[in-house]
C-alpha cells in the first residue's frame, strides 16, 4: 500500500516552505540593503525607534594664552522611525493540489509569495520614502531622457551639501526608460571617455555612472507623468530601515475547508534621515516636465 511520507509530501511540510519562500524574499532584497539598517534596535519592543541626531560642531574660539577653554552645548535633535507597515502575503492550498502537486508548482507558489514581500518592501522604500524628498531635486528637459550635464548638477547638489558621491555608498536608480537613456550616452560608453574596457553595449549594463553603481526599477515611474521620479541619486545614511519582525511564514491545516494555509508576514518602517525638503539630505531625484 501507498503511504505519503515526509519524501513525497516533502513540499508540504512548514520547514520546506519557509525555507523556500525566505530564500526567495532574501535574494529579491537589494534596495533594502544600501539603506541605514537599524533592525537590531528594535528586539527590545516598542513601535517606535528614537534614533539621535547629534549636531555638526564647529570651533566657535581661538584660545588665547593663559585663558580658560569655552565649553560649547549642542542642541541635538533625533529622528522618529515608525515602525507600522504590516505586509502580509497568504495563500489556502487545497488537498486537491496537494495530491497533484509538483516540485516545480511548489518552487511556483515559494517564490511568488517571496517575491510579494521583498517587492513591498523594496517598493514601500523608494516609493513611499526617497521620492518624497524634494530639497535637491532636477527636472529633466524632456521626459525620462538624461544629459550628462543634468546628472552632473545633482552630483553638485550632493557636493554642496557636504557629501561625496564616490564614497561607494552612494546608488544612481532608474526607470526603465531613463536607464535606456544613460545607455545612450557617450560619456558611459565610449571606452575613450570612460577609460576602462567596459562596454555597455556588450555588456548591457552601465555598471558605474561617475563612480556611482547603476541600477534599474520598475519602482521609479517612465510613463511620462508630470513631475514623476524617473530616476534617484542617494546616499545610504539618508534612509533610515528597521524590521521588528523579518519575513515569517506559518502554516495550518484547515480542515474546514480541507487545505493548508500558508501566511508570510513582515513588521518593518521606513523615513529620511532629515525632512523632505532639506538640502542636507543626500537625495537627488530627478524628475519628467511638468
Amino acid at each position: 500500500m501507498a503511504e505519503v511520507t515526509t519524501s513525497t509530501a516533502a513540499n508540504f511540510i512548514p520547514e520546506i516552505w519557509r525555507d523556500a519562500i525566505m530564500d526567495f524574499a532574501m535574494r529579491r532584497f537589494q534596495l533594502r540593503n544600501q539603506v541605514s539598517d537599524f533592525s537590531s534596535l528594535m528586539s527590545g519592543g516598542g513601535d517606535i525607534l528614537h534614533i539621535p541626531k547629534v549636531a555638526e560642531d564647529t570651533v566657535s574660539s581661538v584660545l588665547s594664552s593663559g585663558s580658560a577653554v569655552s565649553y560649547s552645548a549642542n542642541t541635538d535633535g533625533e529622528v522618529q522611525l515608525a515602525v507600522d507597515q504590516h505586509a502580509v502575503e497568504a495563500k489556502r492550498i487545497g488537498d486537491h493540489v496537494r495530491i497533484q502537486e509538483s516540485a516545480d508548482l511548489f518552487n511556483a507558489y515559494a517564490k511568488s509569495m517571496g517575491y510579494s514581500i521583498a517587492k513591498y518592501i523594496e517598493k514601500y522604500i523608494a516609493v513611499d520614502v526617497m521620492q518624497t524628498a524634494t530639497g535637491n531635486d532636477v527636472t529633466l528637459g524632456t521626459d525620462n531622457t538624461f544629459t550628462t550635464a543634468l546628472i552632473r548638477s545633482g552630483l553638485q547638489k550632493l557636493l554642496d551639501a557636504g557629501h561625496d558621491y564616490a564614497d561607494g555608498e552612494t546608488y544612481f536608480y532608474m526607470s526603465p526608460a531613463a536607464y535606456m537613456s544613460a545607455l545612450s550616452l557617450q560619456d558611459f560608453h565610449d571606452a575613450s571617455r570612460r577609460g576602462d574596457g567596459q562596454n555597455p553595449n556588450v555588456s548591457g549594463s552601465t555598471g558605474s555612472v561617475y563612480g556611482m553603481p547603476t541600477f534599474v526599477s520598475t519602482d521609479w515611474d517612465d510613463d511620462g507623468g508630470t513631475g514623476d521620479e524617473t530616476a534617484s541619486i542617494f546616499k545610504r545614511e539618508s534612509i533610515y530601515f528597521a524590521a521588528q519582525l523579518e519575513p515569517r511564514v506559518q502554516s495550518a491545516y484547515d480542515i474546514d475547508y480541507l487545505s493548508t494555509s500558508v501566511v508570510v508576514d513582515c513588521l518593518f518602517g521606513a523615513t529620511l534621515s532629515h525632512a523632505t525638503s532639506s538640502t542636507a539630505l543626500g537625495i537627488v531625484n530627478f524628475n519628467n516636465p511638468s
